[in-house]
């Protein structure tokens, strides 16, 4: 027996030598063939030679390369769906493909007239296989990459990466390598769509080599540990480099998988979108607000009925009817949510008080009729961040190396600045702005808005040295007594954190006015000096 299969292997060999162009339906015995002796050799022989460790040994050397060769023929496979365009084949046509033993395949393939049956390759590649898009995809990619590209009137064009290209051809290479290497390249690439014109590799590093070449060269590493090092080694380093050059280009939020059942996502923001998400968070830490004070709440306390309503959670179940059962099932109290879960509770608050306005919103457009104030819109405490910008006279007039800071210390670009000028409400801290009240006397003891707004804007936060409290975190401060015949105004306001504010008032710490720069004489054991000082961490600025 295999004496006979021996022969049959040695005629086999000699044929393919002989004959390299092999008929539609040659190709197809030989590809099941092959997939068969995969499945079938060896066969369970624990006791006999096959027993042996050197013949485990030289089956597992012939199975790896029979495994790239497989993972070249999916590319090929590829390949070909796109160079035959076989998504414009008709249902019909696709039917018999699966039976391809009554395939005439003299006759030309029979094509949709009109719209194709499948949009791309790709998609023709994941329903005919029943793998995942993204695998189709990558698939698909991966020809256009090592075998040929083809342009939107689908002429053939060299691949992308041409050095890969060599290596996926040669059999000594191991093709899963450089698949991902491609793969990576062409992460580095500039997008295109469907128009864009085909192009060989472009990407660089910063002293101006490409890529690919760096990548070849790594690949040339005999040791596969050593090679994998300094193939990631090299795309690290170039998407730093990327980053330090245009760091713009990688905002977005990132799906960085599950992790102990919970989904992590990265998020990446410019200077503006971070000031946003910077007033977010502050006005979440404040205990004073009504949405700080929502994030503090544990969210199992919490339900959210149709459309994110908040309703309040029902004490025990159902199906607990009588007192003493339900005094058995409460829990026990909970500890404070912390930092990090205020946070969330109040990012997920902004985002359902904006789902129901924008219900609310599209109500009023169907129905026509002025919006009512809607008892789910109180539901919800809402966040709104603000965005604060100081920029000195030569900033505006493009004079100055520097565009702008945000009250969070996020320095601006041209872009930026422009963006908040054009759509921000304009108030200039001096002048104060559309004439907005910045003294009221003893009208009232609160301040205005447009006053904590200046005087935020000056202090930057608690205006005692080392103290790191955001802003929306602190209160003004009457420097002169309110209890004393004092007045409320920017003047005579200063930033104090609550607990600094304490501080002053059990006369640790003097606050004076110091000519409208608010500053603070601390007690004599920390500064026998007695000198008047400002918090030097708030003045984002440089000097």
């Amino acid at each position: 027996m295999s004496n006979t299969i021996n022969q049959c292997a040695a005629q086999l060999r000699q044929q393919l030598a002989a004959q390299p162009a092999l008929d539609p339906a040659t190709a197809l015995d030989l590809a099941e063939l092959a997939s068969q002796l995969l499945e079938l050799a060896p066969p369970p022989d624990p006791a006999g030679q096959l027993a042996d460790p050197r013949f485990a040994l030289a089956y597992t050397q012939q199975v790896e390369h029979a495994a790239g060769s497989v993972a070249r023929a999916q590319i090929r496979a590829a390949h070909l769906l796109q160079a035959s365009a076989a998504q414009a084949l008709d249902k019909e046509e696709l039917d018999l493909v699966r039976r391809p033993a009554e395939l005439d395949w003299s006759t030309p393939a029979r094509r949709c007239t009109g719209r194709t049956t499948f949009k791309s390759p790709q998609d023709l590649l994941a329903a005919w296989l029943n793998i995942n898009y993204f695998d189709a995809r990558d698939r698909v990619n991966a020809a256009s990459q090592l075998i040929a590209q083809f342009d939107y009137q689908h002429q053939q064009h060299p691949p992308k990466f041409a050095r890969m290209a060599q290596r996926f051809a040669d059999r000594t290479q191991r093709p899963a390598e450089i698949i991902s290497a491609a793969r990576r390249l062409q992460s580095l690439e500039p997008p295109a769509d469907e128009f864009t014109p085909v192009a060989s590799a472009t990407a660089q590093d910063a002293a101006g080599e490409l890529v690919e070449e760096l990548v070849d060269r790594a690949l040339d590493e005999p040791n596969a540990d050593t090679r994998r090092s300094e193939v990631n080694a090299i795309f690290k380093r170039v998407r730093e480099e990327s980053r330090e050059e245009d760091p713009e280009s990688h905002t977005g939020l990132y799906d960085r998988g599950s992790k102990s059942g919970l989904k992590r996502y990265e998020l990446l923001l410019d200077s503006l979108d971070a000031e946003y998400f910077a007033s977010l968070l502050a006005q979440a830490d404040n205990p004073r607000t009504e949405a700080g004070g929502a994030a503090r709440q544990n969210r199992a306390n919490v339900v959210f009925g149709a459309f994110g309503q908040q309703e309040p959670a029902d004490e025990h179940p159902d199906f607990i009817t009588d007192d003493e059962a339900a005094a058995r099932w409460e829990d026990a109290d909970e500890a404070a949510p912390s930092i990090a879960q205020r946070r969330l509770n109040a990012l997920m608050s902004f985002l359902r008080i904006n789902s129901q306005r924008l219900r609310t919103l599209l109500k009023t457009q169907r129905t026509g009729q002025a919006p009512a104030a809607e008892a789910d819109d109180l539901l919800v405490s809402t966040v709104a961040p603000q965005v604060v910008v100081t920029l000195t006279l030569a900033e505006l007039e493009e004079r100055a190396a520097s565009y702008g800071i945000t009250e969070h210390g996020h320095r601006l670009t041209p872009t930026q600045l422009r963006q908040v000028l054009a759509r921000g409400k304009i108030i200039p801290i001096v002048l104060g702005g559309k004439g907005e009240v910045l003294d009221v006397g003893r009208s009232q003891r609160y301040h205005t808005d447009p006053m904590r707004l200046a005087i935020r804007i000056r202090d930057g936060g608690c205006i005692v040295p080392g103290c790191t409290m955001d802003p929306e975190s602190c209160s003004v401060h009457h420097i002169w007594f309110w209890s004393q015949g004092g007045i409320t105004s920017v003047y005579w306001g200063a930033m104090l954190c609550e607990t600094h504010h304490h501080d002053v008032h059990a006369g640790l710490i003097k606050v004076i006015a110091d000519g409208g720069v608010p500053k603070v004489i601390l007690p004599r054991f920390m500064d026998p000096s007695g000198t008047p000082v400002r918090n030097t961490i708030n003045q984002r600025r440089a000097a």
